[in-house]
């Protein structure tokens, strides 16, 4: 660890790193909803000594973007993550438990003496968020002067969803489009971190998605006659049974690292609650299939369609209409980026060891950030759980250790002094390099 290291690892503020991680829990922000939070987090910019700027992305709706400026010497690095939340805690059914709720509280360990942070979005992923600034807070505390500038964009808009049916408005629009608009409106730079939960490992690559919307059509009969009638719930049935065959050998085929494409039904509607004495004229299920990196959404769709034509086959009454309704890339780089070896340095310095290289099923908005040509890849804080369960634990809810928060920020500022100490000349060769690669394997017509 060098002396400059050293510095800024002792100006980092551990209760001012969980006091604003705790305040961020303690302003709702779930999607669609995010206007408060981002303009909290502006404020903090500024009073922090970082450049702010307000984004509005969508009327009402707004990212956060804060800049630490160097010297102009050296590479424009990019700290992003979402200030929307996975849930706005009103959701039926929601786990009846404090930490699925925008209200922040911490308690301490007796046995081990470790320190949790409770609420919604302190996990995913307000954590992450408080580490970045904390980590340019510490830069600033212990007078560096950084060669290259850093940007913090706290984003909105990116928990997976999206509108459909009469589903429609910003509270059903997420899958990435703060990042987009960002990323298309100002937010470029030489390389990024994303830290979303991953329990301090390094995500070089994730998956992506596409949402379908399956219609079974009915016959409307009295119950009286119901037995004459297509009754479109029980002709959803075949097709459900079906699709639970076919979900474990698209996810066999579909390898990716040290994980699997998986399949969700996730959602389904029909018939008419208020009127029980009339057979169901529509039946609507929506599933999830993710999507290895690369991977076309109408690979899925034709497969799907395929499931369908088999039962039609020997159902002519079946009426069936299937709708893609949302998709969103996967998103994978290299791992001779220099953000990769980056990363990699900066966990050792702080753990002593390299950090474990993993793929996962979730998706981030690296799908966004890396399509326009930024290297991007997640590094983030939470995943331990209290109970001991892997990445996450439904019987708690959203919780994080804070000393796990405490030795990511300590990753994350030595990672700045990495990137942005360094003066260009000696870091854009590696990016031009990479970046004309990227251009040899597109076809240009």
């Amino acid at each position: 660890m060098s002396e400059i290291q050293e510095k800024v690892w002792a100006a980092i503020d551990k209760n001012r790193l969980k006091r604003l991680g705790m305040d961020m829990v303690n302003i709702p922000s779930p999607t669609g909803q995010e206007k408060d939070v981002a303009h909290f987090i502006c404020d903090y910019y500024k009073e922090r000594g970082l450049i702010p700027r307000i984004q509005e992305f969508e009327t009402d709706r707004y990212n956060a973007l804060g800049k630490l400026h160097g010297d102009g010497t050296g590479i424009e690095f990019l700290f992003c993550g979402h200030i929307d939340t996975s849930y706005s805690g009103k959701e039926p059914g929601l786990p009846d438990l404090p930490a699925y709720q925008p209200k922040a509280w911490s308690e301490k360990d007796e046995s081990s003496g470790e320190e949790w942070i409770y609420g919604l979005g302190i996990y995913n992923m307000k954590g992450a968020l408080a580490c970045y600034i904390e980590a340019a807070n510490a830069i600033q505390d212990a007078g560096i002067q950084l060669k290259g500038n850093v940007t913090i964009a706290a984003v909105g808009g990116e928990v997976e969803m999206g509108a459909v049916d009469q589903y429609q408005g910003p509270n059903y629009r997420g899958g990435g489009c703060g990042a987009c608009y960002f990323a298309t409106h100002g937010g470029a730079a030489d390389m990024a971190l994303i830290g979303e939960p991953s329990e301090m490992r390094v995500v070089l690559g994730h998956m992506g998605y596409v949402y379908h919307k399956i219609t079974v059509q009915g016959t409307p009969a009295h119950t009286t006659y119901a037995h004459n009638a297509v009754n479109a719930i029980l002709k959803m049935k075949k097709i459900l049974d079906a699709l639970e065959r076919w979900a474990p050998k698209y996810r066999e085929s579909h390898p990716y690292g040290n994980s699997n494409a998986n399949v969700n039904l996730a959602a389904i509607e029909g018939g008419w609650p208020w009127r029980c004495s009339r057979t169901p004229v529509f039946c609507n299920l929506y599933m999830d299939t993710r999507l290895i990196p690369g991977q076309h959404p109408l690979e899925v769709k034709r497969e799907i369609e395929e499931v369908i034509e088999e039962i039609k086959a020997g159902d002519p009454e079946l009426k069936v209409d299937l709708e893609m309704y949302m998709s969103n890339p996967g998103s994978e780089i290299e791992e001779d980026e220099y953000i990769y070896g980056a990363i990699k340095r900066a966990h050792k310095t702080v753990h002593g060891k390299d950090p474990e290289t993993v793929t996962e099923g979730w998706i981030s908005d690296a799908s966004h950030i890396t399509r326009y040509g930024v290297p991007t890849l997640n590094y983030g804080p939470s995943g331990r759980t209290r109970s001991g369960k892997p990445g996450w634990d439904p019987d708690i809810g959203e919780h994080v250790n804070l000393e796990d928060l405490h030795q990511t920020t300590k990753v994350y500022a030595s990672l700045m002094l990495d990137v942005c100490s360094k003066p260009k000349e000696e870091i854009l060769p590696h990016i031009q390099k990479k970046t004309a690669q990227r251009r040899k394997s597109t076809v240009t017509l």
